[in-house]
């Protein structure tokens, strides 16, 4: 049995012999750490509030063991302790707890904090930008079970959620994204099992260094649309629309530069609403590890004929293990 311990470790880290974040390693078992601590600074003037300068943390440490059955099988099980944004409640939590048994013919089967497979179509965002065009559902963040497969470069997937609190909440999504060297593209569709229902497409491309993306989304009966960090369209039911987004990023060795315009428009209970938010964002990166990012970023709604705006201003310091 071929054991390598926490000091065994760490001189084997830094001769390479070992795969970044694993702590130890049996013939049938590994166990990996892995995680980041960040810290942000936000200045945010808007019409639904103002803020003076904040600056808040978060922390996320994620432990993730695997048991290998054989060759082409293995189960692995992993949990997050999150300690939240540090203007809110900093206790930490246990979270994503996840349970995945994974052959390199059948798939991937999950159960637990498995993610919706909607996240597909999440492709117009870089950097630390604000989003607006991605949708919440029907308002469900349970925990549920996942299945995905890979077929070449097409990776199909399909998850059921629950809210463990409201047993008669639930929603479904399912998604297929082909993942090319330069390009990828998505196909997704998510329900909370009654009234909300979603459709989406997106795809990126690179050109060397730029990397271009765009996504759409259908919506009907969502929950909320963002703008920025204050201007947030909570929506009542009825409500059906549409959600527009396109991003850029360029990297110059160290350097990012990046970008996102997004827009909605749909009806509420009636009313007409339209929203819209861009920003533009610097990064730098230190190292490989630790990366800093600068942002400025707009955001307005109007809604049945009254108009919101704001504008936040945003650095964030991270460093990832």
């Amino acid at each position: 049995m071929n054991i390598k311990p926490l000091a065994a470790v760490v001189s084997l880290l830094a001769a390479g012999s070992v795969a970044a974040g694993e702590i130890y390693a049996t013939d049938t078992n590994t166990v990996e750490l892995s995680g980041w601590a960040k810290a942000t600074g936000l200045y945010v003037k808007a019409d639904q509030a103002e803020k003076e300068t904040h600056v808040f943390t978060d922390a996320h440490l994620k432990a993730k063991a695997s048991h290998f059955l054989n060759e082409e099988t293995k189960v692995v099980g992993s949990f997050a302790i999150n300690t939240g944004d540090s203007a809110g409640d900093r206790t930490a939590k246990f979270e994503d707890i996840l349970l995945e048994f994974d052959h390199t013919g059948f798939g991937n089967l999950s159960l637990g904090d498995t993610g919706n497979s909607f996240g597909a179509v999440e492709k117009a965002k870089s950097g630390e930008g604000s989003n607006l065009f991605y949708v919440n559902q029907g308002g469900v963040d349970g925990q549920g079970i996942r299945y995905k497969k890979s077929i070449d470069k097409l990776e199909l997937s399909a998850n059921y959620e629950t809210d463990s609190d409201a047993s008669n909440d639930s929603n479904y999504a399912l998604s297929a994204n082909y993942k090319a060297d330069s390009f990828s593209a998505a196909l997704a569709y998510g329900s909370d099992g009654d009234q909300a229902d979603t459709l989406g497409v997106a795809g990126d491309v690179k050109f060397g260094d730029l990397t271009l993306a765009a996504t759409y989304i259908s919506f009907e009966n969502a929950k909320s649309l963002k703008a920025n960090d204050s201007v947030e369209l909570t929506l009542d039911l009825p409500n059906d629309g549409e959600t527009y987004s396109i991003a850029a990023t360029y990297t110059i060795d160290t350097i990012r530069i990046y970008g996102s315009v997004q827009y909605a428009e749909g009806d509420y209970q009636g009313k007409a609403f339209e929203a819209q938010t861009a920003y533009l964002g610097l990064g730098y990166d230190v190292t490989e590890e630790f990366k800093t990012d600068f942002v400025l970023q707009n955001g307005e709604i109007e809604k049945d004929g009254v108009k919101e705006d704001g504008n936040a201003v945003k650095f964030v310091a991270k460093y990832s293990f």
